[in-house]
């Protein structure tokens, strides 16, 4: 358990990012181009990945 605590604590916001704004990408297309949501997947999930990875090292803070 305290792995996962210093885990969280590190890298909490590439988490963030990957899951919140993939999910929020993810619906949003889903919504438009219902049927091309397996083919953004493929590079909506690395930029959102990137997105968190620039919250960590810019020190975004988008949750407290």
């Amino acid at each position: 358990m305290e792995w996962l605590s210093q885990h969280l604590e590190q890298w909490g916001l590439v988490w963030f990012g990957l899951l919140f704004w993939g999910s929020i990408f993810g619906a949003s297309l889903s919504l438009y181009f219902p049927r091309k949501l397996p083919d953004f997947v493929k590079w909506v999930m690395p930029l959102d990945w990137l997105l968190g990875l620039l919250a960590k090292y810019r020190g975004w803070s988008w949750i407290s």
